[in-house]
């Protein structure tokens, strides 16, 4: 009986390997109802299957099913099975959004590594870099991003040390994600292609589906469609073949690809596809889907879609957590409805309206020290000084952001904000003449390029979806 556990677990884990998912649950499922089942086998059983659900997208199962290996984890009272549930546990609460229990995981497994002996041995060194691996995505998820990145540089010490392809890659796809939020600029094409080329040699489908997405992400903020397309459309043909629970991370960027080129019957397609597949899993995937729906409605013509939309995008404003992926992006596509408003109705009411989410938008650079974001937002404020003839506040914030950009060595948006001084010195008279004249608002935000400024937030957005592809 025990043998025969053995081989079919193996079977399990085989297919597991292989991205099949739900033939590897099928065949624990049989396992689990099995009738003399040892403790051990017990054990062996529930975390695996905990993992399984995972990958599916059904957190709170997998998370029933990590707390209850736990338990029996602590009766065979085996320090290192303890350890491996705790960061499965940890994984999936981080995942869930559940980031003070996450932590307390971790403090947990802290503690109990300190009570080994084993120092130098290979599997310890392992599952401390597993854990700095779960700690740094913690961080990154709460914005403490030195803390993140220095963990990411701890795992990949270990990685490296101990020749462990997994941990490189995945200690790979956290540097990046910190540094794209530290420097401003869309990683470097480089750093993606290693990332994704790693998870091809390891074949983990998870991740080569994460690499894609990302590839399909940097050229979408590059402009190239078609190759954007195709790395995408590959990424998505792979979720279907493993059920990924990432499927609803690609077809969000498929949905932001498809309004981007106004291509709005194929952008309806995926928001359709993201509810069906959002019902079917326990992840933040209604969010996701919520927030594209308001994207979408913002496109319609008629106001009442775009009360609709507001009305979705405050709602998860009030919903989410500060430094979750969809939260940045919601405010965004707000503040884009409200200077939407501005220009149709000529009323600088709407200006009011819009200070408090940039106001949050700048709280949130502060405290993830994206200072190119804070940078950003100097410039957008200035703008909107400028569409109300306050000339000298307007100054005063181009030199807000640029005196951030030198601080932190931002150099290409250093010479963008600079270029905007020059344009604004040399349009000092006209827009004098604008002043006295009372010319429309409409015709005051072309002239402060106030929609280039939008657009130029509107690339990040997307990126900033970032919880849910960053374990």
């Amino acid at each position: 009986m025990i043998h025969s556990n053995k081989n079919e677990l193996s079977q399990v884990k085989q297919l597991k390997s292989e991205g099949k998912f739900t033939e590897a649950l099928k065949l624990i499922n049989i396992l689990e109802d099995k009738k003399g089942l040892t403790l051990q086998n017990q054990f062996e059983i529930h975390h695996l299957k905990g993992s399984l659900l995972l990958e599916l997208g059904h957190m709170n199962k997998a998370l029933n099913y990590a707390e209850l290996a736990y338990k029996e984890s602590q009766q065979l009272k085996n320090k290192l099975q303890i350890i491996d549930v705790l960061l499965t546990m940890t994984y999936i609460l981080n995942k869930s959004d559940k980031r003070n229990e996450a932590l307390k995981t971790i403090n947990k497994t802290e503690r109990l590594l300190k009570t080994i002996n084993q120092a130098a041995s290979m599997e310890l060194k392992e599952r401390k870099a597993y854990l700095a691996l779960n700690k740094g995505g913690c961080y990154f998820n709460m914005g403490e991003l030195n803390r993140s990145l220095k963990c990411a540089d701890n795992v990949l010490t270990i990685a490296k040390e101990i020749k462990n392809k997994k941990l490189i890659m995945l200690a790979t796809k956290l540097l990046n994600f910190n540094n794209y939020y530290k420097g401003g600029l869309f990683y470097n094409l480089e750093s993606i292609k290693h990332y994704l080329t790693l998870a091809e040699e390891l074949n983990d489908k998870q991740e080569i589906i994460g690499g894609l997405n990302s590839m399909g992400m940097y050229f979408i903020e590059k402009g190239d469609f078609d190759k954007a397309l195709g790395y995408l459309e590959r990424g998505l043909l792979l979720c279907d073949e493993i059920n990924s629970f990432k499927t609803i991370v690609v077809l969000s960027s498929l949905f932001e690809l498809y309004l981007d080129i106004d291509s709005l019957e194929k952008a309806q397609q995926c928001l359709d596809r993201m509810k069906q597949f959002g019902d079917q899993i326990e992840w933040p995937g209604g969010t996701f889907y919520k927030l594209s729906k308001a994207e979408m409605l913002k496109k319609m013509p008629q106001k009442i879609k775009r009360l609709k939309a507001k009305e979705i995008l405050k709602q998860i404003i009030d919903e989410e957590h500060p430094f979750s992926g969809l939260y940045y992006p919601a405010l965004i596509d707000l503040c884009d409805l409200y200077l939407t408003e501005l220009r149709e109705t000529n009323d600088l009411k709407a200006l009011d309206e819009i200070q408090p989410y940039i106001t949050q938008l700048k709280d949130i650079a502060n405290n993830q020290q994206a200072f190119w974001l804070l940078a950003e937002l100097f410039l957008l404020q200035a703008k909107l000084k400028l569409i109300n003839f306050e000339f000298k506040e307007a100054q005063i914030l181009l030199n807000q952001a640029l005196d951030t950009t030198e601080k932190y060595g931002l150099d290409r948006l250093a010479k963008s904000i600079t270029n905007e001084q020059d344009e604004l010195s040399k349009n000092f008279i006209k827009w004098e003449k604008m002043k006295v004249s009372g010319v429309n608002i409409s015709e005051r935000m072309d002239l402060a390029h106030i929609d280039e400024q939008i657009k130029n937030l509107f690339r990040k957005r997307m990126y900033l979806k970032r919880i849910t592809d960053q374990a």
